[in-house]
């Protein structure tokens, strides 16, 4: 099962959630997607995509005044059908000095096998095997970046996730 557990502010857009979203996936914002909360859908709208009744650059998660236990849906990619169920598990009501969202765990990526992960790897450990004391990392990034494509790497999804200001 792929799954992330994240941290976001309550003062989040929903448009910035896409994006959180889009980064601990490994995605590149490829496709159309629509939040279902409470009956109703939010998005980004774009060009020749839905379009939706509130600016989700204008929509904040605390807008919701969401309970612990509540859920709401993510779907991205209609072609796949990706749903994504998302659960509140906790609401901190302390303030905390970061001002961007963070992922405390998660596990798979999408589309990846158990298989894509062995193979990577071990394309990865024969690569350092044949270096040589002229061998950088630039030499062997390409296998770096496989394994990372299809394993999910919660160090650098969260150095991409302190990027964002919001």
């Amino acid at each position: 099962m792929i799954w992330r557990r994240l941290q976001i502010p309550g003062h989040t857009t929903l448009a910035d959630l896409h994006h959180i979203i889009q980064i601990v996936n490994g995605w590149d914002d490829e496709h159309l997607h629509r939040f279902h909360i409470y009956g109703k859908d939010y998005g980004i709208a774009y060009a020749g995509g839905l379009s939706f009744s509130d600016n989700a650059h204008l929509v904040f998660i605390d807008d919701f005044a969401f309970d612990v236990g509540d859920r709401f849906i993510y779907e991205y990619n209609f072609f796949e059908h990706w749903l994504h169920d998302i659960r509140i598990e906790t609401i901190e009501t302390v303030s905390t000095p970061t001002n961007h969202p963070s992922c405390v765990k998660g596990n798979g990526m999408p589309g990846a096998t158990r298989y894509d992960e062995v193979e990577r790897t071990i394309d990865l450990v024969n690569a350092i095997i044949d270096s040589n004391e002229s061998t950088t990392v630039g030499d062997i990034r390409y296998q770096i970046e496989a394994l990372d494509a299809v394993r999910f790497n919660r160090k650098k999804v969260n150095h991409r996730l302190a990027d964002m200001s919001i």
